[in-house]
């Protein structure tokens, strides 16, 4: 059972079996969920999406990323890069295997720019194959967004994402080049020329990406953002915090702090109305409350797992496949050249399932946690750290939907 108390002193109970908040204290009889029998995988159904893994090299060293060596059973940076002789062979796996059009293909690296003539080979070839049934995306640093990449960009109507930490003080500190010098004078100059040239491509295809090191500081972040006359006009998409490094250890969280922290945003939030960072990123961090679907629980429930139903595959630069880019690397099932290893598949499904059927059960979040397969490389223990702070995340969230509710915030 979930239950807060606001501000105001009004208490609410989150109810499982209806996904409701309701006033009062409520119990709630938490009975074992029944989930339905999983079902052998030979097809991905809703398959869209390709994430091209186009390079391990990169020209930042951002002090929190995932291929720095220090997050167990992940790549490190290296110089490994997709092949340009592979195009034909991926595009090949791609049009086997797409199940919705349009087909996109997303290129991700490393910094995928450093790999520019690889993307504009494979995009012209994947321009010739589909036509119009095949969009792109690209995911880079911005550091190499030259005017004449960004030109190329514009023609091909490929959709860019941008990461970018903040302003200078944030952004130099968390995502230096490899040599040790800021980079947000070169990006904002960057996104600059993108906006002067094209405004209309950077509101319909441009997204800018943060990662917050300590939510503590979002305040601030949001503060010296919305003074920035370029970047609060430039659309910002996502605010993630960094992902636990379990190969470092995971403390549980508190409740109470981890309270006080959110409370502070929002209090920021109230101050600062017109935030465009802090509207962003209590938009994306409240979704799934604000768009939680309201009915009786149905019986038997569907596994909350993107196993079969993901929409897109992985591809790392050695043309192994993955479900995504967020799995460790150890997870792979079959290449481009071999296909799909729907036996791996399954047993990533199978070990999944029987996770989530032994944790989930009982659990008062689990309408609202879907699990990913990244947690089969969690030990148990581990596992009860990452259940006890997802437990805690989603009541500090209940808390905050249930404040903002009342000042009509959302």
């Amino acid at each position: 059972m979930m239950v807060v108390q606001t501000t105001s002193g009004n208490t609410y109970s989150y109810l499982r079996s209806t996904n409701e908040i309701v006033s009062g204290c409520r119990e709630e009889d938490l009975r074992p969920i029944r989930f339905a029998e999983r079902k052998r995988i030979y097809e991905f159904p809703h398959l869209q999406t390709f994430t091209l893994g186009v390079t391990t090299k990169c020209n930042f060293r951002c002090i929190y990323c995932c291929y720095s060596g220090s997050y167990r059973n992940n790549r490190m940076h290296g110089n490994a890069s997709m092949s340009s002789a592979d195009i034909d062979k991926i595009l090949d796996f791609v049009e086997a295997h797409a199940k919705v059009y349009p087909i996109i293909l997303s290129f991700y690296g490393g910094e995928s720019l450093l790999e520019f003539p690889f993307i504009s080979q494979c995009v012209q070839k994947a321009g010739n194959r589909w036509g119009n049934s095949v969009r792109f995306e690209v995911s880079t640093n911005g550091y190499l967004l030259s005017e004449a990449c960004i030109d190329w960009l514009y023609r091909h109507e490929v959709n860019l994402f941008v990461s970018l930490d903040g302003t200078r003080e944030y952004q130099d500190v968390q995502r230096p080049l490899a040599d040790g010098r800021g980079t947000f004078i070169v990006i904002r100059k960057r996104l600059e020329y993108l906006q002067k040239t094209y405004p209309q491509y950077v509101a319909d295809k441009v997204m800018l990406l943060m990662t917050v090191m300590d939510m503590a500081d979002l305040p601030s972040i949001a503060e010296s953002w919305q003074n920035d006359e370029l970047l609060r006009r430039m659309p910002l998409g996502r605010i993630s915090a960094v992902a636990p490094n379990y190969g470092q250890g995971v403390s549980c969280l508190s409740f109470e702090e981890t309270l006080e922290t959110y409370t502070r945003i929002l209090k920021a939030y109230e101050r600062m109305p017109d935030s465009v960072v802090l509207k962003v990123f209590f938009e994306r961090w409240l979704g799934e409350w604000t768009e939680r679907p309201v009915f009786e629980m149905e019986i038997p429930q569907e596994v909350p797992t993107c196993l079969p139903a993901n929409r897109k595959i992985y591809i790392d630069t050695a043309c192994a496949l993955s479900v995504c880019e967020k799995v460790p690397d150890t997870f792979r099932f079959g290449s481009v050249q071999t296909g799909i290893d729907w036996e791996a598949v399954n047993e990533m499904a199978s070990k999944t399932y029987q996770l989530i059927t032994d944790r989930c059960a009982e659990c008062p979040i689990a309408r609202l946690c879907d699990v990913c397969p990244a947690v089969l490389d969690l030990s148990g223990q581990e596992m009860d750290v990452y259940c006890h702070n997802q437990l805690v995340m989603q009541k500090v969230k209940l808390q905050l939907f249930c404040e903002m509710a009342e000042k009509r915030l959302i």
